[in-house]
């Protein structure tokens, strides 16, 4: 038996009137009428502290940016993790999944849950500035030709800036970092 949301996730999914845009309106529309903060996208990236680098998860939600140091037993246990868009959109927006492929674990956040001491929230109407640009300080040239190896994003809020390194091979090229971010969040994207 189909659950409600699998039926209503498969009806924005297979509407082929609308824009991949529209379904991300219909899909938020959806998860806040079923009091649902779903992960929308998740990254992964570091901030160089002396003497060594702090590795974080970010995740975006419809309403905020969450930003989660990994600890030492997750950075071994999870080193193959990729960016990606969240489960239930990326059902939405693509054919390559089934809905039972999705975990639910993985699909939302906890709205109510306690801020552990190594999570950040940054709601989007705390920030002032974001900022992602490629970082040309760490362009590699070979025989096959020339690639970035980290992109950077700088989170500026009321209170305080985040600047966070973003592996591209983790991550993905900036230009599909940037295309998702643009489609996803209800913030302007600057450029450096």
């Amino acid at each position: 038996m189909l659950s409600d949301i699998e039926v209503d996730l498969a009806k924005i999914r297979s509407n082929p009137t609308v824009s991949d845009t529209q379904k991300i309106k219909m899909f938020y529309d959806l998860m806040k009428e079923r009091d649902i903060e779903p992960i929308v996208l998740r990254l992964s990236g570091y901030v160089k502290q002396k003497p060594m680098k702090v590795d974080y998860l970010l995740t975006f939600t419809p309403s905020r940016i969450i930003l989660m140091r990994k600890s030492f037993i997750r950075k071994l246990t999870d080193p193959g993790f990729g960016a990606g868009l969240g489960p239930y959109l990326y059902f939405v927006l693509s054919k390559k999944i089934e809905y039972s492929d999705i975990k639910k674990k993985d699909s939302s956040v906890l709205k109510d849950s306690q801020h552990s001491q190594e999570e950040t929230s940054i709601p989007y109407k705390d920030i002032t500035k974001f900022v992602l640009y490629p970082d040309t300080k760490t362009l590699v040239s070979n025989m096959l030709g020339t690639a970035i190896r980290e992109n950077v994003l700088i989170i500026h809020t009321k209170e305080k800036k985040y600047e966070l390194i973003l592996p591209t091979g983790k991550n993905g090229k900036y230009e599909k970092i940037l295309y998702w971010l643009k489609m996803c969040l209800p913030v302007k994207i600057a450029a450096k």
